[in-house]
């Protein structure tokens, strides 16, 4: 029997990340998740839908090079290998471009795209002789501009392009790396939006599917982009948003 594969996503304890997390474990991998804030991963009752699942949660903060470097090297320790790094722990605000201060850009921009890139430099430093699978996850806002996420738009622009350029250098050395765009996705980051009806029945009229994604929607092509049928898939940006990108 072959041994189950292993997968690391980052901002696992909720959103898409959880999503991702559910739907890997529910296809028969071995799944380990980061989160960043203690009290959710301490509170048992809220984490049976991963304990449930033989879900293995890690406290880290994604900006933590060491601190994410050390759980890869725990999982090769422990299962030989690390198949795959998902990496969609991500930041968002709700501010003016004019209003942005020092501190909130450079949040963002730490979270949302050198943490990317530090945990596939750690990845690709400890997998080089092996190759692997990256998956970034980017969003549809690094396509198109919109009002109020400069800062993050512009980080999962970059989130796109650093895909493409990984993919380039690090394909001889084994490794694929691919990006999902999400559109907008029913999770906590978009409540601002559901909370207004009139801006959410707006934003349902330019969807062509006249509706929100959900994790669901995302898991599923994370886990085919994961898998051995993807092999000749590398360097590509997947955008799933319900057709909003498509017009």
């Amino acid at each position: 029997m072959a041994q189950a594969k292993t997968v690391l996503i980052t901002g696992a304890t909720r959103g898409i990340g959880k999503g991702i997390a559910i739907g890997f474990a529910d296809a028969g991998w071995i799944v380990y998740g980061t989160g960043r804030a203690s009290t959710t991963l301490s509170d048992a009752n809220t984490l049976s839908w991963a304990t449930d699942r033989k879900i293995i949660l890690k406290q880290a903060d994604v900006t933590d090079q060491a601190a994410m470097a050390a759980i890869m090297q725990e999982i090769k320790e422990t299962h030989g290998r690390l198949d795959c790094l998902i990496n969609n722990a991500g930041i968002a605000a709700n501010t003016p471009a004019s209003s942005l201060d020092a501190n909130e850009t450079s949040r963002i921009i730490d979270t949302n795209f050198r943490a990317v890139f530090t945990c596939c430099q750690s990845y690709y430093k400890m997998q080089r002789k092996s190759g692997g699978c990256i998956i970034n996850v980017a969003s549809v806002l690094g396509l198109v501009g919109t009002s109020l996420a400069s800062v993050y738009s512009g980080t999962k622009g970059a989130v796109i392009s650093l895909t493409k350029a990984l993919a380039i250098e690090w394909a001889n050395s084994g490794f694929r790396v691919n990006a999902i765009c999400p559109g907008f996705i029913d999770t906590d980051m978009t409540d601002m939006i559901k909370k207004r009806e009139s801006l959410m029945q707006k934003m349902l009229e330019f969807i062509p599917l006249k509706r929100l994604g959900t994790p669901a929607d995302i898991a599923a092509p994370a886990i085919m982009l994961a898998s051995d049928g993807a092999s000749y898939i590398t360097g590509q940006t997947l955008v799933v948003d319900g057709g909003l990108t498509a017009q």
